[in-house]
């Protein structure tokens, strides 16, 4: 594994690409990592299945000043940032002045992202820096309205609002549509395709699939194995690559042709083991740099 120096932290890192399928692993010389910012772990939804269950209230929020200090510090060792939470969006000042440091900091050549349950997605017209962002991934788990609802806890935009959403951003093929397979939820290909059909009618032209990590017991009772469903053998999608990462994990890329017009979709299979080096760097909303979710703080300096 390769190393690099963080603050007063040595991490051992991943040194190899992921590789298409039949193809050798190539080496990975840049040391660098995707860097994901829990700007705050507040948000109204209560999702089941959420790795970061956010608080109602009295939660924390990254400090701007801090987050710019560690982002100064990481610079060299970041190929693309995610802002998430919580909901990001609860905080459209504090956001929008993250996105602008980052890309004052990063430059145009890294990838910026924001991750919303959507419950606020009119506050997105009130970022400066909305043009910024790469993407933006919205989460919505279910094809029908009042059952994604249901399940989030919270009001979520239904798909006239998404739809309406598409006609006055910006860019709408920023939106990604992100939707967690799950067995009382999308679980087949009949579903994933419903769901690109839905995806296809709102005007939404990216979906990412994602299957479920047992978080928690919830998420271990509605497991719906992705690695059971092939969509390359089925005519209704048109599969461009599959990668993989050993046993950790696999992913692929495709299209599907809903009735109105082609719908992308990224399809990610988790493995069953884990791996021995940091994937990720994470900052908490309480103004931490983590090796990875869920892995130690970062010394910041010795």
């Amino acid at each position: 594994m390769k190393t690099i120096q963080i603050g007063g932290d040595s991490l051992f890192i991943k040194d190899y690409y992921c590789a298409l399928d039949g193809q050798p692993y190539e080496p990975k010389t840049d040391g660098k990592l995707w860097l994901y910012v829990n700007l705050t772990d507040m948000c109204p939804c209560s999702c089941p299945f959420c790795v970061n269950p956010g608080k109602k209230v009295g939660g924390n929020t990254i400090s701007a000043a801090a987050f710019e200090k560690t982002l100064r510090m990481v610079r060299d060792y970041v190929c693309g940032v995610s802002f998430t939470g919580g909901e990001p969006l609860l905080f459209p000042d504090l956001l929008d002045e993250a996105i602008q440091t980052t890309y004052d900091i990063m430059g145009s050549e890294v990838e910026i992202d924001l991750a919303t349950s959507g419950i606020i997605l009119e506050r997105l017209f009130s970022l400066k820096a909305q043009n910024h962002l790469y993407s933006i991934h919205i989460s919505r788990h279910r094809v029908d309205d009042a059952e994604n609802r249901q399940l989030m806890g919270a009001r979520t935009p239904s798909r006239q609002e998404l739809k309406n959403l598409l006609k006055e951003i910006q860019e709408p093929g920023k939106v990604v549509l992100n939707c967690i397979l799950q067995k009382d939820g999308v679980h087949s290909l009949d579903g994933i395709a419903d769901y690109l059909e839905m995806a296809g009618q709102t005007g939404v032209q990216n979906v990412s699939f994602i299957g479920l990590i047992p978080a928690n017991e919830y998420c271990r009772e509605q497991f719906a194995n992705p690695a059971g469903l092939y969509p390359e053998e089925d005519e209704r999608f048109r599969i461009w690559n599959r990668f993989h990462d050993h046993d950790c994990c696999s992913c692929s890329s495709g299209d599907y042709l809903s009735a109105l017009g082609w719908v992308r979709f990224y399809y990610r299979v988790p493995g069953q083991s884990s791996v021995p080096y940091v994937r990720q760097l994470v900052y908490s909303a309480n103004n931490e740099l983590l090796a990875g979710f869920g892995g130690r703080t970062i010394n910041p300096a010795k």
